[in-house]
């Protein structure tokens, strides 16, 4: 149970996200004070070195800000599909918030003007009170109002300068040093990275911590492209494109082929080397580590059917397991059964002390409404009939 818990805690299994203490709240507030008084003395008359100073401090202080939500989002891996969700809900709720205020304000104004009460005078408007001009300042803004229901292309643009800002302003890191990269990192990144260990993938291990490798034959281009996507957007990749590599083919087959592939690699971090120990603790072979029932989420066994998964003779699923021992075979059968009650055997696979998991037909069906949500497309006929 302990271990078990030690691995909970490399990832957030939780759907919020449990901001630390930060200063930079109460110091973009003095900075809008010194902003507003500023404008308002350079309204009077006054020099305007205090505005200016407002505005420059609250820009650093939006910059850092920004810096520290792009690193809690990816370095740290606490933005993860829930907590995304969660954001997005509560957009939802601000505008139906908005929505409501407006109805109450509108609904306030024709109980009061269609019927006046006794205390209003019986008349619209009240006794007393001279209306404004309608196309004066009502129009105005009424105007500005409409004018920010397009605020969206603005706002992303400050978006992107503050942004652009956390990178160039000196006294803001620009990449954070692997050393640093300490996570916990979420279970979205860890699924992808860790059912492509039981594929295709790998990992290289330096002083400075430890890298994932990716490689695929360029007839599964299209679906290392969305891998590549799926890594780089969530800050572990760079987001420059894979290229094709060509190289003849080995001695033992078609020597003389050129094959085309392409490759990428993950940054290096630190707090990938447990990951790397775990997969790797001889330093040489790729093993299977007893917490992997931990990890094999729909997600990740999705992508370990679309590395080294193949539909078999329309009966099954296989899964090419040639590199692992039996024993390991055996305990990767054992989590298909307990974890997702898919039934599989285990078969030769015509190599010596080589086999591979074969997922019966009785059990297809449930594989396949398992992975495929997280397929992709280019990878669909490995689940079809």
């Amino acid at each position: 149970m302990i271990a078990v818990k030690k691995v909970l805690d490399r990832f957030q299994s939780h759907p919020f996200h449990l901001v630390d203490q930060s200063p930079w709240p109460i110091l973009i507030s003095f900075s809008l004070l010194f902003m507003v008084i500023g404008g308002v003395l350079y309204l009077q008359g006054y020099n305007g070195y205090l505005f200016l100073l407002g505005l420059i401090l609250t820009t650093s202080i939006m910059a850092l800000w920004f810096s520290d939500v792009n690193s809690e989002a990816t370095y740290n891996g606490h933005h993860t599909k829930q907590v995304k969700n969660g954001l997005i809900y509560g957009f939802y709720l601000f505008v139906v918030s908005e929505v409501f205020a407006f109805i109450s304000v509108f609904w306030a104004y024709f109980h009061s003007s269609i019927v006046p009460t006794v205390e209003l005078g019986l008349a619209w408007p009240p006794l007393g009170v001279t209306p404004l001009n309608p196309y004066a300042i009502p129009l105005l803004n009424t105007f500005l109002l409409v004018s920010s229901g397009f605020y969206e292309s603005p706002t992303c643009e400050i978006f992107n300068f503050t942004f652009f800002m956390s990178s160039a302003l000196p006294f803001s890191t620009k990449r954070v040093n692997s050393l640093k990269r300490i996570g916990p990192h979420n279970i979205d990144i860890l699924s992808i990275l860790i059912g492509s260990l039981l594929g295709d993938g790998s990992m290289e291990k330096s002083a400075n911590g430890s890298r994932f490798c990716f490689y695929q034959a360029k007839v599964n281009g299209e679906y290392l492209l969305w891998l590549h996507n799926q890594i780089s957007k969530l800050g572990y990749a760079q987001n420059k494109l894979p290229i094709m590599y060509s190289r003849k083919g080995s001695d033992l087959v078609q020597p003389n082929e050129i094959r085309y592939y392409y490759r990428f690699r993950t940054f290096t971090f630190s707090s990938f080397d447990w990951i790397y120990n775990s997969f790797y603790p001889k330093g040489t072979r790729k093993i299977v580590p007893e917490i992997l029932d931990v990890y094999l989420t729909p997600q990740a066994l999705a992508v370990w059917c679309m590395d080294d998964g193949t539909r078999y003779k329309n009966r099954g699923f296989k899964f090419c397991t040639n590199s692992f021992t039996l024993k390991e075979i055996k305990y990767l059968s054992e989590i298909l059964k307990i974890k997702y009650n898919l039934d599989s055997t285990i078969h030769k696979s015509g190599l010596n002390n080589q086999y591979n998991i074969y997922i019966l037909k009785t059990s297809f069906n449930d594989l396949v409404k398992i992975v495929k949500p997280h397929f992709h497309p280019s990878m669909y006929y490995k689940i079809q009939d």
